[in-house]
């Protein structure tokens, strides 16, 4: 995938705006400024963050996604990592393609179309390129028990206990066993 993006032309919004604009098109050297890249997975970060600010939309992982993934949100290699995003940044105007978990319970198709509106502000508030297309897909609904149940220690690992305070005395202990 080409991750160059480029930030369509928009008209002016003010008159510092136009102001600007007129300075540019006069100035000879303004195609000699360079290009603004946009990274592929800059968009996917956007989109997920964009999708968990959603009311309805939940962070889920399942044991296969969190193993193979570590703890990067939306790049599980297999499984359900979720919300997962992926932008094509390419384009002048995107095509984002998102798949989501929920809980339930909730009315989906509302919550569908609240992922589609925040993921299209925040691409175009942060990097200025309106996505084309913003499609969601639901993986996962869950319960409240299913979330109570994720919340815990993934299978195979083990939580280990919090580490003791160290007291002052402890401290000076130390330091005379290492003498």
């Amino acid at each position: 995938m080409a991750e160059t993006a480029t930030a369509p032309d928009k008209a002016p919004a003010g008159p510092a705006d136009a102001a600007m604009a007129a300075r540019e098109r006069d100035d000879p050297r303004a195609s000699d400024r360079g290009t603004l890249t946009i990274a592929d997975r800059v968009g996917e970060k956007i989109a997920v963050r964009a999708a968990l600010d959603v009311d309805g939309v939940v962070r889920h992982q399942t044991a296969l996604g969190s193993m193979l993934s570590g703890s990067t949100p939306g790049r599980a290699v297999a499984g359900g990592d979720h919300p997962q995003a992926t932008v094509d940044m390419s384009s002048a105007a995107p095509w984002v393609q998102m798949t989501i978990a929920v809980s339930w319970p909730c009315r989906l198709t509302e919550v569908c179309w609240d992922v589609r509106i925040a993921v299209t502000r925040e691409l175009a508030r942060l990097t200025g390129i309106r996505p084309s297309r913003v499609d969601v897909t639901v993986a996962a609904v869950l319960t409240a028990a299913d979330q109570a149940a994720g919340s815990g220690v993934p299978a195979g690992f083990v939580e280990l206990p919090p580490p003791a305070p160290e007291t002052a005395g402890d401290a000076d202990d130390t330091r005379e066993e290492r003498r």
